[in-house]
């Protein structure tokens, strides 16, 4: 009988590992993960959230962080350096989250009715239609805090609190090309006016002052924009 000769050897791509595919494999900040992974991720951001949310960013530890996300506090260093990269993380997606809801909120007010005033006013960290403060609204304050005392988190978030005065640039430069408001008057001074106005209103909410009636905010409103017209 003759023996047939061995079937060569398949060539092995050592480059993979078993069970590693494309389709199981992601790629995040530069390290491959698991897809199901970053769900450990997400758990933790939210988690953070919740966490500073509610006691601020400097009393908030990885402990009580992981404690909420059901995982062990080591397991934070798997997605992030340290606490501040955490933290950091959290409070950009947080903006994020913030902004879009301020661009829903403008979006939600009719073509014939969206005066400039009415914009500034969809942009204050509550809107009309929320409850109480949601945890984004929270760490949009707590952005401006962080950004004041850590120089650090400052290089990080300065680009997310520009992008927020942005938007009262948009619309005060809006309102002047529609003549509503003054040209003579300067756009970064009201932009600064009315940022300020609706974040020292957040801040004061949280603090324990209830809202006031939005009527009464209408009467006085008719009175700002009658000054601001052009003569």
């Amino acid at each position: 009988m003759v023996k047939k000769a061995p079937a060569p050897a398949k060539k092995v791509d050592k480059r993979r590992t078993p069970g590693r595919t494309d389709k199981n494999v992601v790629n995040v900040d530069g390290r491959d993960r698991r897809p199901w992974a970053l769900a450990s991720k997400e758990r933790l951001l939210t988690a953070a959230t919740e966490e500073i949310a509610a006691v601020g960013f400097e009393r908030a530890r990885l402990a009580e962080i992981a404690d909420r996300a059901e995982m062990t506090p080591g397991s934070v260093y798997t997605w992030f350096a340290n606490k501040e990269d955490l933290f950091r993380a959290v409070l950009e997606e947080a903006f994020d989250a913030q902004l879009l809801s301020n661009v829903r909120a403008l979006e939600k007010l009719p073509a014939d009715s969206a005066l400039w005033l009415i914009k500034i006013a969809s942009l204050i960290p509550r809107n009309s239609d929320d409850d109480d403060f949601t945890n984004a609204q929270k760490l949009l304050v707590e952005t401006y805090y962080t950004s004041w005392r850590d120089p650090l988190a400052r290089d990080v978030l300065a680009p997310r609190v520009r992008e927020h005065f942005a938007l009262y640039v948009k619309i005060i430069d809006d309102a002047k090309d529609e003549g509503e408001i003054d040209a003579s008057l300067d756009t970064q001074m009201l932009a600064s006016l009315f940022l300020g106005l609706a974040m020292g209103l957040a801040l004061i909410g949280m603090a324990g002052i209830g809202p006031t009636d939005p009527i009464n905010w209408f009467n006085i409103g008719v009175l700002v924009d009658q000054v601001m017209r052009p003569k």
